[in-house]
């Protein structure tokens, strides 16, 4: 996929939240015209739950920059993500994991997308898929 790098590039230019700070990533592999990303996300011990996996809402939270990342990569915009459902398949191993988004189809008002978050352990943890709304290509207040 050969965006990876200009990808990076704008994103490292966007101001950021401060909630994207509990989920940093790099971009491993990026197709910008089809919208499908593939993140490395670095390990965060603060995630750990008591059984010593990623707890389920970070998890989702990864998820989310997933398929959010995946609509900016193609559309150049941050588009409000207004429903998402999450499949937790195993458990979530703490460390580093890898997680794709994409695009599943682009309307004019809707995006559709789905991601796949993979533990630490190499094995599947999270299946989603998301809508996000893109008749409200608002862009975030200046930082």
């Amino acid at each position: 996929m050969p965006h990876a790098r200009e990808l990076q590039a704008l994103l490292d230019g966007q101001p950021k939240p401060d909630c994207a700070k509990l989920t940093p990533f790099v971009v491993e592999e990026a197709n910008c015209d089809t919208g499908h990303v593939k993140l490395r996300f670095a390990a965060q011990p603060a995630f750990k739950n008591h059984f010593g996996n990623i707890q389920g809402g970070f998890a989702v939270a990864m998820v989310d920059a997933l398929v959010s990342i995946a609509a900016f990569a193609k559309t150049r915009a941050w588009l409000p993500t207004i429903e998402i459902k999450s499949s937790f398949v195993a458990p979530t191993k703490l460390g580093e994991c890898i997680g794709e988004g994409a695009i599943v189809k682009a309307g004019k008002q809707l995006v559709f997308l789905e991601a796949r978050l993979w533990g630490a352990d190499g094995k599947l943890a999270v299946h989603a898929t998301a809508t996000a709304i893109a008749s409200e290509r608002e862009q975030p207040p200046a930082a």
